[in-house]
C-alpha cells in the first residue's frame, strides 16, 4: 500500500514551524496514520523535477499547473542556502478518483460540526536533496508562486487551506488567490458536455439542412432545433432577418457547454444570422445521446491528467506541504440513517470495508469506515454512487435503488463484490461508470 513517508510529514511540520528540528519517531508515526490510501498501487498524478536551487526554476505539469521556485530560496535544516541538486515532487488531486485514492481527509471541523469539502484542486509539494535525501525548506521571507490548474471557476467561494499534520485538520490560509482562464485550454479535447432533454416550454426551429458533415448528429433519426439563447440578438423571434431571408448556408459551432448545443449561423449572399440552439432530443434519440456521452466520458477520464484544464488558480506558499482549494459541500436534504451493507457470500470482508459515497457531478467523495455506518448520510438532491473498497484491491458496488433508503432510520444496502481487482485509475473509472 502506498504510504506517504514520515519524512514527508517532517517536511510539512518544519515548513510550517520554521527550523524546529526535533521530531520523535513516535510522533512521525502518528502523523502518517491519518493519511492512508485505501488502494495499493500507483494512483498518484505525480511529476518529479531535479533542479539547481541557485537559479530560478519555473516548473510545469502537463495539465497547465506550474510553479516557480526563486533562486537561492531553498535552505537546509541550519538555514544555509543550498547549492546542491534538489528533487521536487508535485502531486495533484482534482477528480473524485484522485480524492478517493489519495487517502487525504476531506472533512473540516468548525463550531462543533464536521463538514465535507468540495475541492477545486489539491496538491502536495515535497522537496529533499537528491543525493542524501535530506529535508529542505523554503527560506524565511521567500515564497513559491503556485499556479494550480483547476476544473472550477470562481463562481463558488473556494478558500485556501493547508493540512496541519499535528492537529490532523485543515488550517485556513488567508492567502491572496486569483482565478483566470487557462489560455492553453482547448474545450474540444476536454470533458464532453452531457446531453439535456428537450424543455417543455421550448421554442423550436423546424429547419432542415444537410448534417452530413457533423458525424455526432448522424445517429439521430430526425432533428428539430430548440432555441437556447438568452440574448435578444440571438433570438429568431426578434430578428427581422428571419422573416425575410431564404438561407442557403448553415454552419454549426459547438458551445461546449451542453451536449449537442451549437451556435447556428445561417447565411446567404447578402446577410447572415447567428442563433444558439440544441438538438431537441427525446425517446430513442435521447437514449443514444446518453450512451454516446457515457462512452466519451469514460475515455476522457482515462486521459484527463495530461490535458490542459480550463482555469488557473494562483497563490503564493511559504513552505512545502499539502494544500487545498475547498468549499464546504452543502446538503439541503440530508438523508441520515443507521446503515448496514450486505456482501452476501463475502460478508467475512464486512469488518474491513470502507464505504465510499461518490457525487460525480460535484467531485465530492465521502468515506464511511464501519465505525461510522450508524451515521450514514446521503444527499437527497444529488445522484450518488455507493461502492466499497475491500482488502486486496477488491471492490463492491451497490446494486440498490438508493432512493428507497430515503426517510428511513435504518437501511441495508445490497452490495455486489466484483470479480476483478482495481489496479489502476483506468480500472476505477470503469468500476464507477458501471454503478
Amino acid at each position: 500500500m502506498i504510504k506517504l513517508s514520515p519524512l514527508f510529514f517532517l517536511l510539512i511540520l518544519l515548513g510550517c514551524a520554521g527550523n524546529q528540528l526535533e521530531l520523535s519517531e513516535n510522533a512521525a508515526n502518528q502523523l502518517t496514520s491519518f493519511i492512508n490510501p485505501p488502494l495499493e498501487g500507483d494512483f498518484v498524478n505525480r511529476q518529479t523535477y531535479h533542479i539547481d536551487p541557485t537559479i530560478e526554476n519555473k516548473l510545469e505539469a502537463p495539465n497547465g499547473s506550474s510553479f516557480t521556485i526563486p533562486a537561492k530560496s531553498i535552505v537546509n535544516a541550519n538555514g544555509e542556502i543550498l547549492n546542491e541538486e534538489i528533487t521536487i515532487t508535485f502531486d495533484q488531486y482534482h477528480s473524485t478518483i484522485d480524492i478517493l485514492t489519495s487517502g487525504i481527509p476531506m472533512t473540516y471541523d468548525t463550531l462543533g460540526e464536521t463538514y465535507t469539502f468540495q475541492s477545486a484542486g489539491m496538491f502536495t509539494l515535497e522537496a529533499q536533496t537528491t543525493t542524501s535525501n535530506e529535508p529542505v525548506f523554503v527560506k524565511e521571507g521567500a515564497a513559491i508562486d503556485m499556479n494550480l490548474a483547476s476544473d472550477k471557476s470562481d463562481e463558488q467561494p473556494f478558500n485556501f487551506y493547508e493540512i496541519n499534520p499535528e492537529t490532523r485538520d485543515w488550517t485556513f490560509e488567508p492567502a491572496a488567490s486569483t482565478v483566470r482562464p487557462n489560455p492553453r485550454f482547448d474545450p474540444e479535447n476536454y470533458t464532453p458536455p452531457a446531453p439535456e432533454p428537450v424543455s417543455e416550454d421550448a421554442f423550436v426551429l423546424d429547419i432542415n439542412f444537410d448534417l452530413s458533415n457533423y458525424e455526432e448528429l448522424s445517429v439521430f433519426s430526425g432533428i428539430v432545433w430548440e432555441y437556447t439563447g438568452t440574448h435578444d440578438s440571438l433570438d429568431p423571434r426578434k430578428s427581422k432577418l428571419m422573416h425575410r431571408q431564404r438561407w442557403t448556408n448553415f454552419e454549426l459551432e459547438p458551445t461546449h457547454e451542453v451536449g449537442y448545443e451549437y451556435y447556428l449561423t445561417m447565411s446567404n449572399n447578402l446577410n447572415q444570422f447567428t442563433t444558439r440552439v440544441k438538438a431537441a432530443l427525446d425517446g430513442e434519440d435521447m437514449e443514444a445521446a446518453i450512451a454516446d456521452f457515457q462512452t466519451k466520458k469514460i475515455a476522457f477520464e482515462k486521459k484527463k491528467d495530461d490535458l490542459q484544464k480550463p482555469f488557473i488558480r494562483s497563490v503564493q506558499i511559504d513552505g512545502f506541504g499539502t494544500y487545498n482549494y475547498d468549499y464546504i459541500y452543502k446538503v439541503d436534504q440530508p438523508q441520515i440513517m443507521a446503515a448496514d451493507f450486505d456482501f452476501k457470500s463475502n460478508n467475512d470482508l464486512k469488518d474491513h470495508a470502507l464505504i465510499v459515497v461518490i457525487y460525480e457531478e460535484d467531485d465530492v467523495v465521502v468515506n464511511y469506515p464501519k465505525t461510522n455506518w450508524d451515521k450514514f448520510g446521503l444527499n437527497g438532491e444529488k445522484d450518488a454512487k455507493i461502492m466499497a473498497i475491500l482488502p486486496g484491491n477488491q471492490v463492491a458496488v451497490c446494486t440498490d435503488d438508493i432512493t428507497q433508503s430515503y426517510g428511513k432510520s435504518k437501511h441495508t444496502f445490497q452490495m455486489k463484490v466484483l470479480d476483478q481487482t482495481v489496479e489502476s485509475k483506468a480500472d476505477l473509472v470503469d468500476v464507477i461508470a458501471s454503478i
